[in-house]
């Protein structure tokens, strides 16, 4: 599944001839220009691939016989009439990571997106994808409002929810996940190998479809009995998926692609719905508490334990009315494991109506860093339950992640999200040592 590291030796140094630099030349655009001629959509007049697909298994020797070149699946000629941005935005730069004290003090913007619903170019559209690209390369977070999710659907769901954990621990044993199967109720998740204040149930799609099953993460679990919490679960997983969908589109046109650019990557995605209850905890950890896990005998608790998403992207519901306890850690040196970075603690504070919408991992990567997939986590409190509720806009698993041709040379290796998200679910279900990061993929400098 893995792109391995290492496997061709580094990249030529600055030669200080005329012919060196030729030379290099020669060897760089010829296989370019060979990858581009052999491309389904070019060679022969074939059938035009949709552009944005998933890069297959059998792409990997010949990317690796060219590490540092595009990968073919993004050499396909842009479509006739599609819409791209004529400038880079000065949020797609690395130093528009840089947060003034002012943004700190007031928090993740919140972005009116009801242009994005519309359809069809506009200014207002543009002033819209704007925003999006300026919070997802510097916060890594920001909130939507005029979202075209219906409040009362919202609310529903809301109810569903606190039902389904209102009920005894043996009703909902009956669907604990387990190590074959990722979905279902569970009360024993560990976020870097530390233990989460929290009960959650996972519900998601496998090809698109809630009753898929997978290998990879298995199958749904439903309440017994509660056709009112499938029903009102599966509408608000719909919502999510459409305004996923709609927001990578705002986020392609950042980085200077066509805004169907994701569309093909998202036919048959593997995204997934958590439900999060933090129960009130008699020993919660202060909010300044450092960017490490605490010793929870010695320290107390976190609700869940600082992470970044793996997927593309994820759109949070929380509540304004209960504890405001989602924090994100803002640090210039995200290209660092998690461990080492350096920042501080920022706390996320939802607006009423508002939904929370933070980059993942993947996106980092198909961005090549120029959008942040953001270190965050969740404070436990001692006085108020809360609820939550992340839906994860993943791919197929078979997709191969790499920076976009659009980016700049790639920083990153190509990520089988299969695996990716394997290895991360088995982080999450037992400690298995350090978890699966996306630095673990850089490209070696």
């Amino acid at each position: 599944f893995f792109f391995k590291k290492g496997v061709l030796g580094e990249v030529p140094g600055t030669m200080s001839s005329a012919a060196a630099r030729i030379l290099v030349l020669a060897f760089v655009f010829m296989p370019a220009t060979l990858a581009f001629q052999s491309h389904p959509a070019v060679a022969g007049g074939g059938t035009r691939q949709a552009r944005g697909s998933a890069m297959t298994r059998s792409s990997l020797p010949a990317l690796a016989a060219r590490r540092h070149l595009q990968p073919a699946c993004r050499a396909s000629p842009r479509r006739a009439g599609a819409p791209r941005l004529q400038t880079r935005m000065a949020a797609t730069t690395r130093d528009s990571h840089t947060l003034s004290a002012e943004d700190l003090a007031a928090g993740p913007p919140v972005i009116d997106v009801s242009a994005l619903l519309v359809g069809g170019a506009s200014a207002e559209r543009e002033k819209v994808v704007r925003k999006i690209a300026r919070a997802s390369a510097s916060w890594g977070f920001f909130q939507v409002v005029g979202h075209g999710v219906p409040a009362r659907d919202i609310e529903a769901f809301d109810a569903s929810v606190g039902r389904f954990f209102a009920r005894d621990k043996e009703y909902k044993y009956k669907i604990k996940r387990s190590a074959d199967n990722s979905r279902g109720y569970f009360d024993d998740e560990l976020t870097k190998q530390t233990r989460d204040w929290k009960e959650a149930v996972d519900i998601g799609a496998q090809d698109g479809d809630l009753e898929g099953k997978s290998k990879v993460d298995g199958f749904n679990q439903w309440p017994e009995g509660d056709d009112v919490f499938r029903s009102d679960v599966t509408g608000y997983f719909g919502h999510c998926e459409a305004l996923s969908r709609t927001l990578c589109r705002a986020m392609a046109e950042g980085l200077g692609e066509a805004a169907e650019f994701f569309d093909p990557l998202f036919d048959k995605h593997t995204s997934y719905l958590r439900i999060n209850h933090y129960p009130p905890c008699p020993n919660p950890v202060e909010s300044n508490f450092p960017l490490r896990s605490p010793n929870a005998e010695t320290e107390g608790y976190l609700a869940i334990n600082r992470h970044t998403d793996a997927g593309v992207l994820t759109v949070l519901r929380q509540k304004h009315d209960e504890p405001h306890s989602l924090q994100v850690f803002i640090s210039d040196d995200m290209d660092k494991d998690h461990e080492s970075r350096h920042g501080q603690w920022v706390t996320v504070r939802p607006q009423p109506g508002a939904l929370t919408i933070n980059v993942g991992d993947m996106m980092q990567v198909y961005s090549n860093d120029r959008y942040v997939a953001p270190l965050h986590r969740v404070l436990a409190n001692r006085e108020r339950a809360r609820f939550s509720a992340p839906f994860f806009f993943n791919p197929p698993y078979a997709t191969d992640c790499a920076p976009l041709a659009t980016v700049g040379t790639p920083v990153y290796d190509v990520v089988n999200w299969g695996e990716f998200r394997r290895r991360r679910f088995e982080g999450d279900f037992a400690d298995v040592g350090k978890e699966v990061q996306i630095s673990q993929f850089r490209v070696p400098v």
